[in-house]
């Protein structure tokens, strides 16, 4: 096979892809029982971010966080470095603020800083022509815009190896092995097939198990079987789906992400999957922070290069035990860093006897799994609301499903900017189906008084 058969447009998404990795992705993505692929996507990783890779590779393994009160001096520097450079911290350190001294007065960032302020955190003179911009999901929250690099997003996969690793899980990674499926089931999603170039031209596909995708459940399960994806990385939900659908695989282990995973859940899927199910703390703004800790105690803090801290109302930092939000500073996206960035989870820190010296967030409460109900009684993903409402200026949400199936929704723009109330409401009334009823009201002042809630259903 020579080269010249990968198409240009192909090359383009996947400048690294390899003869042996092509013929993967052409079995993935032609294969007979295969999912209605709907989009196309590479990683968009070229020779020289590969060295990037294995030096963060290197470091989450060597550079282990201490246990610390306020940030490392690695942090510390970082912050320095970028004082001049992103408006938003040059706003909120006045010149000669002593990190070390005062951290406990830095103010905190929000998810509405990156919604409405995103021109004062990218820095100055930062090179632009390689931005992926990655809409959320909405899956926990209102759905929102946030820039990546190519080089942020493949270091991803050495921080899912660590995990992996540490359940006794080792994939094979190469263009003759299927590395994972992402797993969801949503009313609309992208599906699609790629080859990673970080991972030696090992195969993946996003899959969505929906009605809508497959000809019948059985195509899914063979689908499935045939292509034994090592491991699997979704959300409850999509793992749920698993389980009713009878798919038939054993993978090394199945990671958990974007919802909490509740212990009956978890419990059923190894279960019937054979397999450790990880649960995986990651957000789009922060990348991942913490991953469950092997011998069942607490969340371990993952990546090396941020500092995580728990914060009262005030961002004052609790004290070892105390609940409060979980507040992440640093980051590697060169296009988003973070100062004490509340990510709207709380949680408490706590240090483990025999453990390591950074403590563990216990008691972790991250956005719950909510599934909605059409007229019909069909499910509604969180993810299809937000798909309806990032369409429109919205810094914050709330939509509530009623005992009678009828949904309220509040509203909160940025100021002054208009929102089209009636046109919310049609759109979601044609989601949720002939004869549903929505009221859109807009409320200025929404999350103000503390943590709010963008989804509940109050349907048993």
């Amino acid at each position: 096979m020579s080269s010249s058969i990968v198409p240009p447009a192909r090359r383009a998404r996947n400048p690294l892809i390899t003869e042996a990795g092509y013929s993967l992705l052409q079995r993935i993505t032609q294969h007979p029982l295969a999912p209605k692929w709907n989009y196309e996507v590479g990683d968009r990783v070229i020779a020289a971010d590969l060295q990037d890779v294995e030096l963060f590779r290197a470091a989450l393994r060597a550079e282990r966080s201490p246990g610390s009160i306020g940030p490392p001096p690695r942090i510390r520097d970082w912050i320095r470095s970028m004082h001049d450079r992103v408006t938003l911290f040059g706003e909120r350190l006045a010149e000669g603020f002593d990190l070390e001294r005062d951290w406990a007065y830095v103010p905190t960032m929000n998810r509405e800083d990156i919604a409405v302020r995103i021109d004062k955190i990218v820095p100055a003179g930062v090179d632009l022509t390689r931005m992926i911009v990655y809409d959320t999901s909405g899956t926990t929250g209102h759905a929102i815009v946030v820039p990546y690099h190519p080089v942020t997003m493949a270091q991803n996969h050495p921080l899912l190896e660590y995990v992996l690793s540490r359940y006794g899980a080792s994939p094979k990674f190469d263009h003759d092995h299927v590395a994972c499926f992402n797993v969801g089931a949503q009313a609309s999603t992208v599906v699609f097939p790629m080859v990673f170039s970080v991972w030696k031209q090992a195969g993946f596909a996003k899959v969505n198990l929906h009605p809508r995708c497959w000809a019948e459940v059985e195509q899914a399960r063979q689908f499935f079987e045939d292509l034994a994806p090592q491991f699997i990385t979704g959300d409850p939900v999509g793992f749920a789906e698993m389980i009713r659908w009878e798919i038939p695989i054993r993978p090394s282990a199945m990671v958990s992400t974007a919802v909490a995973l509740s212990a009956g859940l978890k419990a059923r899927l190894e279960a019937s999957f054979g397999c450790p199910v990880i649960d995986y703390y990651s957000s789009t703004e922060t990348g991942p922070i913490a991953y469950a800790c092997p011998d069942g105690r607490g969340m371990c803090i993952l990546p090396h290069d941020i500092y995580v801290e728990i914060v009262d109302a005030e961002g004052f930092p609790v004290t070892e035990g105390e609940r409060g939000e979980i507040a992440v500073t640093g980051g590697r996206n060169p296009y988003l860093p973070l100062l004490r960035y509340r990510t709207g989870d709380f949680g408490r820190f706590e240090k483990v006897p025999g453990g390591e010296a950074q403590p563990r967030i216990f008691d972790l409460e991250a956005r719950e799994a909510v599934v909605f109900r059409a007229a019909d009684g069909s499910a509604v993903s969180p993810v299809d609301i937000g798909r309806i409402l990032r369409l429109y200026p919205v810094v914050m949400h709330e939509l509530v499903q009623r005992g009678d199936g009828s949904c309220d929704l509040a509203i909160r723009p940025p100021a002054g900017a208009a929102v089209d109330e009636e046109e919310i409401k049609r759109r979601l009334e044609t989601l949720f189906g002939a004869g549903s009823s929505v009221h859109v009201t807009i409320d200025e002042n929404l999350g103000e008084s503390g943590k709010s809630r963008p989804f509940r259903s109050e349907l048993t």
